[in-house]
């Protein structure tokens, strides 16, 4: 992954005093005329740009709902230790505080001295809050959410006047093999404590947070390959994963690192986008899927929305489809032969070339799996449409 360039809100040159004052004269420029003025850093004037006006009210959770977001939050729990290990050291000696967040921007945990605490609380930034910018202005838990990237923001570049006497370091914590984002760590603290190796270190600690992730979740699948017999000479095709898609084992198909298993899979027989009708059985953790043999038909409905109803022994699994995809499958229904891509060019308006027609059909192949084979295009199942 491919990590940004950092940029601190000051360097050790810079009077923190004095670096307030100047921003504080750009920030009342910006509230009162609602364009930001040139000096502003760059990330900061897309978060103010994004804010624009007075940001909704701040959403709070009851307790209960709070303890449920964190057992929901397993990945952040497990490297919590290692986030405490990390940066308490430098929020005890600073006075800063350690806030660790969750994906939507909803505090988890927090930890720190009871002086920074107690001044942090009165602004509403307690557990169970939630720090979006859209809840309380450009702040920098929410702006690293937004930009997915570490973030130190300082004195009046927070969106809010109340937040002006601190400064807030942030970085995003993103899911090691999907990049998607688990939650943000955050050191917050007067802005008299504002240093910019600050942000490199809360950087780091992330990063390895990261890491330690992925490697946890690499031995997870390597423990799923060993329960369903990896490696054991067993014979035949099958895709083990876990239970977010991730490809543990893959005998004999060609997939990716990750599938996209059906909601609300079950033991049983199932129709799995991209790879086909699977018969799929129960891992800890995980599930082993074969290919299951066996008489289908497919049901086309026009909507809408469109559809594509796939009844086989198994039961019956609906699959969304665009009004393109519908209508290049009532083709292939109409015509269980096939049809080359300028036959099927012939009898489509608004398309003007064989090589939209190929890309359509390869988007249609990749949620199919092994509905429609090509040269020419053509349904391996009956299919009919609904009128």
């Amino acid at each position: 992954m491919t990590q940004p360039r950092l940029e601190a809100a000051l360097t050790v040159f810079d009077d923190p005093t004095a670096k307030a004052r100047e921003l504080l004269r750009l920030h009342r420029s910006w509230r009162s005329t609602l364009e930001v003025p040139g000096p502003v850093r760059t990330v900061v004037a897309r978060a103010w740009q994004r804010q624009g006006a007075e940001p909704a009210s701040r959403r709070t959770l009851a307790d209960a709902a709070l303890a449920e977001r964190r057992e929901r939050a397993a990945a952040l729990s497990s490297v919590l230790p290692l986030l405490r290990d990390r940066l308490m050291p430098l929020a005890a000696e600073a006075g800063n505080e350690l806030v660790v967040s969750d994906d939507e921007g909803y505090v988890l945990w927090v930890s720190g001295p009871a002086a920074v605490r107690r001044k942090s609380e009165q602004l509403g930034f307690i557990q169970g809050a939630r720090w979006r910018e859209r809840d309380v202005g450009v702040n920098s838990l929410g702006t690293a959410m937004e930009e997915r990237r570490p973030v130190q923001i300082f004195g009046p570049e927070h969106g809010a006047e109340e937040q002006h006497t601190w400064v807030c370091t942030s970085a995003p914590i993103l899911g090691p093999k999907s990049g998607a984002p688990l939650g943000v760590v955050t050191l917050s603290g007067s802005y008299r404590t504002a240093h910019p190796h600050t942000l490199s270190l809360v950087s780091m600690t992330a990063r390895e947070a990261m890491d330690l992730l992925g490697r946890e979740h690499d031995g997870e699948l390597r423990r799923l390959a060993l329960l369903a017999g990896g490696g054991s000479g067993v014979v035949g095709r099958r895709l083990v994963v876990d239970d977010a898609g991730w490809v543990a084992v893959a005998d004999g198909f060609g997939v990716g690192d990750r599938i996209r298993l059906p909601a609300g899979l079950a033991d049983g027989v199932h129709w799995v986008s991209g790879v086909g009708q699977m018969r799929a059985e129960r891992l800890d953790g995980g599930w082993v899927l074969h290919p299951a043999h066996g008489r289908a038909e497919l049901h086309l409905k026009p909507g809408p929305p469109p559809s594509a109803v796939l009844g086989s022994a198994g039961g019956e699994t609906e699959i969304p489809l665009t009004a393109r995809h519908f209508e290049l499958l009532a083709l292939l229904a109409e015509q269980p032969h096939g049809l080359e891509s300028r036959e099927v060019l012939a009898r489509l308006k608004g398309v003007q070339t064989e090589v939209t027609v190929r890309a359509e059909f390869s988007r249609l192949r990749k949620r199919l799996g092994g509905l429609i084979e090509s040269r020419p295009y053509r349904l391996t199942v009956p299919a009919v449409v609904v009128r």
